[in-house]
């Protein structure tokens, strides 16, 4: 049963953390649209459903938070209160603080108690009613007050909750908590009417019903709301008794519903080793309790040797417990994902056609006669048809919509444009581009480096956008498409653009180039991704163009991409970052140096060309050059590079590919261009060790390994003059 609870909590914290942002969403899309009724009731049913579900799980500081959100949010939605600027940052505030509390239910981590209590404080303010003056509250009634008209009514309510109830680890009696709530309940009667012989009952199944009356000021609609997470499949009503008094209610009446959810029986975990040892009696219990007390750990035991203060300790403490939790939060992230049952059923279907086509061809060799030749060969190729379609559709389960990475961007433009005190709006397209999950996940930090840098350093402030004759709101775009096999992500600011002369003049400072050297702008671009560049005048928290971006092409090379810069002085930059969907096959070219074959990334080819006489050059310290129309490229003979006899050592007689990685191009060397075709990556520090100059390996249709070219690390041999024993 334990087992079962764990998966029921795994569900709730997946689905509190859809509707926190959701939340987080509407509340940024509130600031711009205040009177948005629609907006304030799905912000506030999102809130409700956090608020009800984690009571019912037993999450008491997370369920009594949210209830002071969902107060000021009932207030707003009712018109009650107005949505300010101050009201919407609180909000905000407090949803922080509702994911601080919901990884602190979920992993035990503590808690900032002083912040939970000062916005406890603040939304407890907030929701306060202010007295209107009578003409003000004549001239204006509100649309859906909380209270119906001041009056206290008697419902009488009749639920009989699902019988799946118990099963995803739901209490029952929070729903009756929920109605006190609200006013004061009477006449609380069970029904065990659907409970069947003891010999029959599934202690799984809830077979009770519930009939209670609630004296109450609040509306219907209120009511109702209670009800919200158990609605599915039970069967509720709610009806006003018009003739009942509403005093003569005494205390014994009232009803007191205890926490919830569902509670392991005794002895389920391993008991502790002093336990045992007392059963057994080996020692006393008076012996195992001095002992406990004597008990130190390291810190303790350092903290008394003085090498490390006390406060040196707790923090060191805070440190380890906030790593715990992202390495949990990574791993619990990493090992599931949500699947459009469509996807299912498709690849289901397309199973079972593989299963008849196995079988076809298990009945034809069974019996086969060379005269059947034909239909052995229509049957394969129906045969890779379905492999190939069932390899898509699998690939298919793992993309995700881009908009799960784009989410959390409205915030941070949000948080970043008040820091800077600019006015920045973002705007995001492409949301329902699909790309890989684990390409999602790797991209995060890439892309918020690149919106922080073009907030902080990119856009211009709002006078100095009003001097050059722009709007006085800055504008970044995220944008998300399909080119070819591959996706690009746009980051778009309008900002000032990039500086050419302060970027030379910062590498020369640097030593990155020469003072006389001269470079174009397709070379003066890329130093900014540089380690340790930056044209920023002062530092500040979130600094200036350069810083981070090392990191931004360091990642996004990692996945097989790569980053472009685009700009325009006084208009704006433009990065693209060009993307493969999946990071498990990828297409390449197959080449074959002497009788070993490789892989070489698609992306990475340009052209293959096939030299004439003259056009190679031999230039001192820089080895053999290659004219390619007027642009001499440095040339990698693959024989020399992995210690090979090829067919060819002539350069006229052999093809030579045109790579580029990271703005530099290379001639690369081979004998000879066996197609293209999609290769299956596979890892070869897990199944062998890292090879310099490979980046993977795959299994080709004859059953030997090909292995795929690094380029990067091609280029960086050839370079050192390091070739690879064979």
């Amino acid at each position: 049963m334990s087992n079962d609870f764990a998966q029921f909590q795994d569900a709730f914290f997946e689905e509190a953390a859809e509707h926190l942002a959701i939340v987080e969403e509407g509340l940024l899309a509130l600031e711009q649209h205040p009177q948005d009724l629609e907006l304030l009731a799905k912000i506030f049913r999102s809130a409700h459903s956090i608020k009800g579900a984690s009571g019912m799980f037993g999450f008491t500081a997370l369920a009594q938070f949210t209830h002071k959100m969902e107060t000021l949010l009932d207030l707003l939605r009712n018109e009650q209160k107005v949505v300010t600027a101050a009201i919407a940052d609180l909000l905000l505030k407090s949803t922080d603080c509702l994911k601080s509390l919901m990884e602190a239910a979920k992993s035990g981590v503590a808690v900032d108690e002083e912040t939970v209590q000062r916005l406890t404080t603040e939304l407890a303010t907030a929701s306060a009613l202010e007295p209107q003056p009578p003409a003000v509250q004549e001239a204006k009634p509100t649309a859906a007050p909380a209270r119906s008209d001041g009056q206290e009514r008697t419902y009488h309510i009749t639920w009989t909750p699902p019988e799946w109830l118990f099963k995803r680890g739901l209490d029952p009696l929070q729903v009756v908590k929920e109605l006190n709530g609200l006013g004061e309940l009477s006449a609380v009667k069970l029904d065990m009417s659907r409970v069947p012989d003891l010999n029959l009952i599934d202690p799984e199944k809830c077979y009770l019903s519930w009939e209670l009356q609630l004296l109450t000021g609040r509306d219907l609609k209120s009511i109702e709301t209670a009800f919200e997470f158990v609605r599915e499949d039970s069967k509720l009503s709610i009806e006003e008794v018009r003739s009942t008094e509403s005093g003569g209610h005494s205390d014994e009446r009232k009803v007191s519903a205890g926490s919830g959810g569902i509670h392991h029986g005794e002895g389920s975990d391993p008991k502790p080793l002093g336990e045992i040892l007392v059963e057994s009696g080996v020692v006393s219990p008076a012996a195992l309790e001095q002992a406990l007390a004597q008990q130190k750990r390291v810190g303790e035991i350092l903290v008394e040797q003085k090498a490390v203060t006390p406060r040196q300790l707790e923090q060191a403490l805070h440190t380890q417990r906030q790593q715990e939790v992202a390495a949990q939060t990574k791993k619990a992230d990493s090992t599931s994902i949500r699947v459009d049952t469509a996807k299912i059923d498709k690849l289901i279907n397309l199973v079972g056609e593989l299963v008849i086509t196995q079988s076809m061809l298990s009945d034809l060799g069974s019996r086969f006669e060379i005269k059947q030749l034909p239909v052995l060969l229509e049957r394969v190729a129906q045969l890779e048809r379905n492999t190939r379609e069932i390899q898509e559709r699998v690939m298919g389960i793992r993309m995700l919509p881009i908009g799960t990475a784009f989410s959390r961007f409205p915030r941070l433009v949000r948080d970043l444009s008040a820091k800077a005190g600019k006015k920045i709006q973002l705007v995001l397209s492409g949301e329902e581009t699909e790309l890989d999950k684990t390409v999602i996940e790797s991209i995060g930090d890439p892309l918020t480096h690149l919106v922080r840098n073009s907030a902080d350093h990119g856009l211009e402030p709002p006078e100095e956008r009003l001097d050059n004759n722009k709007s006085e709101v800055g504008t970044i775009r995220l944008n998300a498409f399909h080119e070819g096999g591959n996706i690009c992500i746009t980051v778009e600011d309008d900002g000032r653009g990039l500086n050419r002369e302060k970027i030379f003049a910062k590498a020369v400072k640097q030593g990155m180039v020469g003072e006389n050297e001269k470079l174009s702008d397709d070379q003066i671009w890329p130093l900014i991704f540089r380690p340790g560049f930056s044209t920023a005048e002062k530092v500040t928290d979130v600094s200036g163009r350069g810083v981070g971006m090392d990191v931004v092409k360091r990642n996004i090379e990692a996945l097989g991409g790569t980053v472009s810069i685009k700009t325009v002085t006084g208009k704006g930059t433009t990065f693209t970052l060009k993307l493969p969907l999946t990071l498990a096959i990828i297409e390449g070219m197959t080449v074959r140096v002497g009788q070993e074959t490789y892989i070489v990334p698609l992306l990475s080819i340009l052209e293959s060309i096939q030299p004439k006489e003259g056009a190679i050059k031999t230039v001192i310290g820089k080895g053999e050059l290659i004219n390619v129309r007027g642009t001499y490229l440095p040339m990698i003979r693959m024989y020399e590079v992995f210690t090979l006899q090829p067919e060819h050592t002539s350069p006229m007689k052999a093809i030579l590919l045109i790579l580029e990685t990271e703005g530099e191009r290379v001639a690369v060397m081979v004998d000879e261009i066996l197609g293209q075709q999609q290769v299956v990556i596979k890892s070869m520090e897990q199944n062998f060790r890292k090879v310099e100059g490979i980046a993977g390996a795959t299994i080709l249709g004859d059953g030997t390994v090909g292995f795929i070219l690094d380029v990067r690390g091609l280029l960086e041999i050839a370079r050192h003059g390091a070739p690879i024993a064979a």
